[in-house]
């Protein structure tokens, strides 16, 4: 039995050994966890380098969504984390109804954009968009580290993520 397992254990050893050669493991892009963030092509987005991203839609035709967008814009901008950036797109097809919401929520502008395409956008496609708000946090070299996270867990996921 014993010679069975040092067996097992040696051909477990030399397949990890055989199998860590120099190829690279290639992320692949989706919307998931450790794969690669689809890539958004807005006026005026450009993503901070060696900086976590927090991408966010939402929509004011959506009111818990619009709660939501509040909330995060608030939580990030008093953490005063400089490791994070918030990109907060408005999937609204009507730019005043965007610019209206931005003055009445005391929202910073130069986190948030207008996508006036809305359902119709690539970036609704890329990320498979439903109704709704839906975030996803990226890291300095584009992988998804999480996604639909909640104010309060985003600096605890980045600290996480870090550790890794």
């Amino acid at each position: 039995m014993r010679y069975f397992i040092r067996l097992c254990f040696g051909l477990a050893f030399a397949l990890l050994y055989l199998g860590s050669g120099t190829k690279e493991i290639k992320l692949t892009e989706g919307i998931q966890p450790g794969n690669l963030a689809p890539e958004i092509h807005l006026q005026g987005v450009e993503m901070r380098e060696n900086a976590y991203v927090l991408v966010q839609f939402w929509g004011a035709y959506n009111p818990q969504s619009r709660v939501l967008n509040t909330q995060m814009h608030n939580a990030i901008s008093q953490s005063k984390a400089e490791n994070l950036q918030l990109v907060s797109i408005s999937l609204d097809e009507n730019p005043a109804v965007f610019k209206g919401v931005i003055k009445a929520d005391h929202l910073d502008e130069s986190t948030q954009w207008n996508e006036t395409e809305g359902k119709h956008s690539e970036v609704f496609k890329k990320y498979r968009l439903k109704s709704g708000c839906s975030n996803w946090l990226i890291d300095s070299k584009g992988m998804i580290v999480a996604r639909n996270l909640r104010p309060s867990e985003v600096l605890a996921t980045i600290h996480a993520s870090i550790l890794n």
